[in-house]
């Protein structure tokens, strides 16, 4: 334990645990299960913590714990990875172009050596520029030549 932290006891121990175990249902039971049975779900779970809210034996107490985190563990093995979730954020590649936001992958067409737009010559001065750009406008370490 920390120093200055009161110890749990068992009970508050179970709770919270018991707590984490819901709370863990709850956000992966709205990721899979259909939304008419949804409800039922959730009810149903929350209707058995609160019945056996009084049972006192320890080794019953893990019981009912150990099922709810396999009903918990379950449902996340037939949920579909969506990429959503309480502890996930939204990720990928955002580009913004005059202050507008891109759609889709934000490839650039007509601005390469491969789209025969530009020349070899101008793709050359433009790394050239980057480079310096990347070591802070003094001269980069000397590169391989380009073919």
């Amino acid at each position: 334990t920390r120093v200055g932290a009161m110890p749990m006891s068992s009970a508050a121990r179970h709770r919270s645990a018991v707590l984490k175990a819901y709370r863990d249902f709850v956000d992966v039971a709205r990721r899979s299960v259909p939304v008419g049975e949804r409800e039922g779900k959730l009810e149903e779970v929350r209707v058995a913590i609160r019945a056996n809210f009084g049972v006192a034996s320890e080794s019953e107490q893990q019981t009912l714990l150990r099922t709810l985190v396999a009903k918990v563990a379950f449902l996340r093995i037939v949920t579909p990875k969506t990429g959503r979730g309480r502890h996930k954020r939204e990720s990928g590649v955002f580009v913004v172009r005059d202050g507008a936001v891109v759609e889709g992958f934000g490839e650039t067409g007509g601005t390469r050596v491969a789209d025969g737009t530009i020349s070899m010559q101008e793709a050359h001065e433009y790394h050239n520029r980057l480079m310096k750009r990347q070591y802070y406008g003094k001269k980069p370490p000397p590169q391989p030549p380009m073919l």
